[in-house]
């Protein structure tokens, strides 16, 4: 049983079924789930209000090979054949509550140094680019924040701010504890239906301004929408993969270009045509292969779970997001992921902003 007082409900669900038991103590659970040092995950998908928590019964290391287990998935960026995730032991719905005002200001750490490496990685990419080896490449860097507040108040406060994301709070002993508010599905799979999006270039939101995208991230959606659309065709006919009209997608306080895609499933396998699409140009490069040799090269920090993919599995559904938006939580520290495309057109003081405008999307949330 888990620790402390308050009577917890739980029973297995998939993904939250009508009639399903309800706990409205948010904070006393996520106290008990804490103290109990087992593998658990909260998560809200987009456009729901039903935040449903998974916890292990025990503090073994589950992995699947085919994503059709029960349970929710997590997997890192560098690609593998398998995969960890929470198996539905224990799981619930939990009521949220409003979220409460940060009791003090965050201190900005300084990024000198990280401005430094980041601009050179792009100046780096850039060059790579004007050579003929890639067309594009996604770079990142790491943003380390002080951290201070009560992060069961963060978790809160981030899922009142990105209702159209995929929220999701995950702990397991051996991957560590993150967060984040993801706004790219890489598949979703239900009824036999599925769907996945070409998701690239941003912008910040700007109230009552039509966002005005330049050719620089109208070509970075693009790349990714073809990657799409031929992975896909080497699973299904042709006439079968068409993208539809590209769109403005907003998250939080930043804009991004969108096309999706919508197809049935038919023969093919879950696993499959999740191996066939991560990782999307979106968070490596244009030819990926290509990219994600630059990725290892330059980048002096491993990108871990940022980039990978998660969400709730079972044999009949998967709801499945690239991890984007997100931060390795420790005690007094977050480590934030942040990052974006280059092109040839990119402009290395623009990249720059583009990836602190990013961090503090979340820092302005938590």
């Amino acid at each position: 049983m888990l620790k402390g007082s308050a009577k917890i409900q739980f029973t297995v669900c998939n993904f939250a079924p009508a009639g399903m038991k309800i706990e409205n103590n948010f904070y006393d659970l996520f106290a008990q789930l804490s103290d109990a040092n087992r593998p658990f995950v909260l998560y809200r998908l987009p456009n729901t209000n039903a935040l449903i928590c998974i916890q292990q019964d025990d503090s073994r290391h589950h992995t699947t090979t085919s994503l059709k287990e029960e349970g929710f998935v997590f997997a890192p960026f560098i690609r593998t054949n398998q995969f960890t995730y929470i198996p539905n032991h224990r799981v619930a719905q939990v009521v949220i509550p409003e979220p409460k005002a940060r009791t003090n200001t965050p201190t900005a750490t300084d990024t000198t140094a990280q401005k430094t490496y980041y601009n050179d990685l792009v100046a780096d990419a850039i060059t790579a680019i004007s050579k003929g080896a890639i067309q594009k490449v996604v770079v990142s860097r790491l943003h380390k924040q002080a951290f201070k507040q009560n992060i069961a108040e963060s978790f809160v406060r981030l899922l009142d701010a990105y209702p159209n994301a995929m929220v999701y709070y995950w702990f397991h002993p051996l991957t560590g504890t993150w967060m984040g508010a993801t706004p790219e599905t890489l598949l979703n799979l239900e009824g036999g239906k599925c769907k996945t999006m070409a998701l690239a270039g941003t912008l910040a939101h700007e109230n009552n301004k039509l966002p005005k995208w330049s050719s620089k991230e109208v070509d970075e959606q693009q790349m990714v929408t073809d990657f799409i659309k031929q992975q896909l065709e080497v699973l299904y006919p042709n006439d079968a993969i068409k993208p539809a009209e590209t769109y403005t997608k907003r998250a939080g306080n930043l804009l991004h270009l969108c096309a999706d895609f919508e197809f049935n499933i038919n023969e093919v396998a879950l696993v499959d045509l999740v191996q066939s699409l991560h990782p999307t140009p979106a968070v490596s490069g244009v030819p990926v292969a290509k990219s994600l040799e630059f990725i290892k090269a330059f980048e002096t920090h491993e990108r871990k779970y940022y980039a990978g993919f998660l969400g709730p599995i079972n044999k009949e559904a998967a709801h499945i997001y690239v991890n984007l938006r997100c931060a390795a939580v420790e005690k007094s520290q977050l480590t934030l992921y942040v990052g974006g495309g280059i092109t040839f057109e990119s402009n290395i003081a623009a990249e720059w902003e583009e990836s602190q405008r990013k961090a503090e999307t979340l820092l302005n949330v938590i």
